[in-house]
């Protein structure tokens, strides 16, 4: 499968999108529940990290089928990848809750490993009525075209097997796509004023929460960054946020981190369908995620 990925219009049910789910696959399943997710017709798209922290990293991974349940790679997805393929950095991978991966039988890692390696590492959805990207971490200099054009400069050693260590051109292109936190610092540090300070999770979701207004008064200028050209909306993961935040045509849906109240950030982004008859379809009942 290529590193950027088109996806056509969903004509029969939704689409949704959802931030890192970090091994909770029960909380994503309570909350496809409720909205009555139908595998048969909606489709949901993962911004990447679906593994560690959680207890069901393993069972997430088999879930993705790039059919019906979607996702880009993250970077607890990459360090999986190079912890197998190079023991030495594995260390890493353990030390940011990967300790589960290595305690499955080679075999079963060796097949998690070959399905992460095909992910893409950006998905560019019709919806309906825009074209979305989606993203973990950031694109290349605010442009969705230059995001392609990365992509496809290193599909060929990527697909032929080489590390992420190896190439020069893979590590860059994989630590802007799925670990740059520049954009989000650009949100935390200047557009809510929050600083270099460190602070409680606690007093982060406070000020974070209490200074979202100044979002909304922000010059074009202090904006710019979050204006990302060639698409008409950016769904990134990969940096917590409280609630959902829309900056610019960016949208960031990183909100869980298990703790009581906290819920995955789950939006709908198509049009809801409509039937032949011309009223809207209604999804049937939920079917089981696995």
């Amino acid at each position: 499968m290529s590193l950027f990925l088109n996806v056509d219009r969903n004509l029969a049910g939704r689409d949704f999108v959802v931030g890192d789910v970090h091994g909770h696959l029960q909380q994503l399943h309570a909350q496809l529940q409720e909205v009555t997710f139908d595998t048969s017709l909606d489709r949901l798209f993962c911004l990447g990290d679906l593994i560690d922290r959680g207890t069901d990293s393993e069972a997430l991974l088999e879930m993705i089928d790039q059919q019906t349940f979607f996702s880009v790679a993250g970077n607890h997805e990459a360090m999986m990848i190079a912890g197998f393929e190079n023991p030495e950095t594995a260390a890493r991978h353990r030390a940011n809750g990967g300790e589960w991966f290595y305690t499955l039988p080679q075999a079963q890692r060796q097949h998690l490993v070959s399905q992460a390696r095909r992910w893409p590492w950006a998905i560019e959805l019709d919806t309906g009525s825009q074209r979305i990207g989606l993203v973990h971490a950031n694109v290349l200099g605010g442009s969705w075209p230059r995001t392609q054009l990365a992509l496809t400069a290193i599909e060929e050693a990527w697909s032929a097997g080489i590390s992420l260590e190896d190439d020069e051109r893979v590590a860059s292109t994989a630590e802007r796509f799925l670990w740059d936190r520049s954009l989000a610092s650009q949100l935390y540090r200047h557009l809510l004023g929050l600083g270099n300070a460190k602070r409680t999770l606690a007093d982060y979701k406070r000020l974070f929460l209490e200074r979202m207004d100044t979002i909304d008064h922000a010059q074009p200028e202090a904006l710019a960054p979050f204006q990302i050209s060639g698409i008409d909306a950016l769904y990134l993961g990969h940096n917590f946020v409280p609630r959902p935040v829309a900056v610019g045509n960016c949208h960031f849906l990183d909100t869980y981190r298990g703790a009581q109240g906290e819920r995955l950030a789950l939006v709908c982004v198509n049009e809801f369908p409509i039937s032949p008859s011309g009223t809207s379809a209604v999804p049937t009942k939920f079917r089981p995620v696995i």
